[in-house]
């Protein structure tokens, strides 16, 4: 076995595995699939493995394949971030970030530009991102999670909890709606109602509209038009434009109720059962930079 390996080799592999198919790892890193066939096959020979099991219909990791997988990925980031580093070197810190896509676009990235504003020397990368963070492979300091704060050899802060209430574009409705709750309750009959669909992780978290017809004892239309959406800005993104009535997610409307894309209908709201929490490894939360972020992340939750 060689004690001297490909790094071209390794990168091949990592995107091989990624993709578990040659040609589109060769689409990817701009090769051919035959150039890729004979990187990962010096890489086998310098390791004396096989990493991949070759099948008609693309390919599947062995077991040392796997392993190496973990480690080559974490590697051929840590150099794609030291060379990051090199190239825009300053007297800025860098601080990476990962969030939920609807938290990153409804609340995150609208006020970052305070963030900066406050600490000019620390440099914010943000990756959206649903499941939380694997922090031995990923290059990432900390991850705003909506869940339950419980995650395996990880530290959680918590940040906030989440309400929902029906919201919908102010053409929808009368100043009637907005004040009479039993005017409000039949409004959810005339229109369509925005869903989202949550993926397996975060579906106990949220509320859905079977929930809280169920708990105002709101009898609900047989023939109720419904829409669907992946994830909750979606549906805040659609009922902005007029196409129905969604449960707002308090922290994620954002500006939209201020500046008149949405309004509120009735009082009612039920709290979600997940949270938000700040997440990281522990040796993470030493950085003076997260420190800044949390404490500032905190205050942005407050207002």
């Amino acid at each position: 076995m060689s004690t001297h390996y490909s790094l071209a080799a390794i990168q091949t592999f990592t995107v091989v595995a990624q993709e578990l198919s040659f040609s589109r790892a060769a689409s990817l890193l701009n090769i051919t699939p035959s150039a890729v066939s004979h990187q990962i096959k010096l890489l086998e020979q310098q390791l004396d493995v096989s990493l991949f099991n070759r099948k008609s219909h693309g390919v599947t990791l062995t077991v040392a394949g796997e392993n190496l997988q973990k480690f080559a990925t974490m590697g051929i980031q840590n150099i794609q971030h030291g060379v990051h580093q090199s190239q825009f070197a300053s007297q800025r810190t860098r601080l990476v970030i990962a969030a939920i896509p609807s938290f990153c676009q409804r609340f995150l990235i609208p006020k970052l530009s305070h963030f900066q504003a406050q600490y000019p020397d620390i440099e914010i990368e943000v990756i959206a991102l649903d499941k939380i963070v694997d922090f031995n492979t990923t290059q990432c300091d900390a991850h705003i999670h909506f869940g339950s704060g419980d995650y395996a050899n990880l530290h959680s802060e918590w940040l906030a909890k989440e309400s929902v209430y029906p919201v919908c574009h102010p053409a929808l409705l009368s100043h009637q709606h907005i004040k009479n709750q039993e005017a409000s309750h039949a409004l959810l009959h005339n229109h369509t109602l925005l869903g989202y669909r949550a993926g397996i992780e975060d579906a106990p978290g949220g509320v859905s509209w079977p929930a809280w017809f169920s708990q105002f004892n709101i009898e609900r239309a047989s023939n109720q038009n419904q829409q669907w959406f992946s994830q909750v800005s979606l549906a805040l993104t659609a009922a902005e434009h007029q196409q129905g009535i969604v449960l707002g997610w308090h922290h994620l409307l954002g500006t939209a109720m201020t500046d008149g894309k949405l309004v509120r209908i009735g009082n009612a709201q039920l709290d979600t059962q997940f949270q938000y929490y700040l997440v990281a490894p522990p040796a993470h939360w030493h950085k003076p930079e997260l420190k800044a972020f949390h404490q500032w992340l905190k205050q942005q939750f407050a207002h």
